[in-house]
């Protein structure tokens, strides 16, 4: 595993060469795929699987800000879920809405915050940029455009009613709270994490889904997910591999 040290600027300051017999990688779906794909456009990792960057998806977020001058949100409330939404009776349009409150002001701003997500075919893919010496993302314009415009969005708008302000943090800057996939299980990794074709190479993170959760908050399944991967780790790999 190569390594470097650099500055607040980024500039690297010292190269290091890491030899282990085991390497585990959790760095999350984006910092995971990043780093698999700049070992693999240098050839320091030969041989990973050609579908290593794709499969990555936001799992259908949409965060809002809702602001209603007449009411109050009440105390200062804890997270990360205050109210949620299941709107789960059609397996194709499954979707979520929570509400994640805000930190405390000095000030009763008399907004909160609306997460939507849902189940979502969008997907994007990551491409090496040789300039950068970096992966990037592309993502397609309307990746999750039918079940946010025609299910999240007027659930959410719905919920905080006509008296209320609504703004779509998406149209100002897109975002994701749960970025998802990149090292899928099945394309490029069995269902323990273990990287096809690459002896004692694992990821452990969200970069194993396949870019969405099924309407729900993903963490508990990614954590999910690592505890049964370890337990077969341990039973199998430790000893031999690890």
């Amino acid at each position: 595993m190569y390594a470097d040290r650099t500055d607040e600027s980024g500039t690297v300051l010292e190269n290091k060469i890491l030899t282990t017999g085991a390497l585990v990688l959790a760095a999350g779906s984006l910092g995971t795929t990043r780093l698999l794909m700049r070992a693999a456009a240098k050839d320091q990792i030969t041989d990973l699987p050609d579908d290593l960057g794709r499969g990555w998806g936001t799992n259908a977020d949409r965060i809002y800000l809702w602001t209603d001058m007449a009411e109050h949100f009440g105390a200062v409330q804890g997270g990360p879920v205050v109210y949620g939404s299941r709107n789960w009776a059609d397996p194709h349009t499954a979707h979520t809405v929570i509400q994640a409150s805000l930190p405390s002001f000095e000030v009763d701003t008399r907004t909160t915050t609306l997460v939507g997500y849902g189940v979502s075919d969008g997907r994007g893919r990551f491409v090496y940029d040789s300039g950068r010496d970096d992966a990037v993302l592309r993502w397609p314009h309307e990746g999750d455009a039918d079940i946010q415009n025609n299910h999240i969005d007027p659930a959410v708008r719905r919920i905080a009613g006509e008296a209320a302000v609504v703004v779509d943090t998406h149209r100002i800057v897109p975002s994701t709270w749960h970025p998802l996939g990149g090292a899928n299980m099945g394309s490029v990794c069995d269902l323990d994490g273990r990287v096809l074709g690459q002896r004692g190479l694992y990821v452990l993170d969200g970069a194993l889904m396949p870019g969405n959760a099924a309407a729900c908050n993903p963490s508990m399944t990614i954590a999910a997910v690592a505890e049964r991967a370890l337990d077969n780790l341990v039973a199998r790999d430790v000893g031999t591999i690890i």
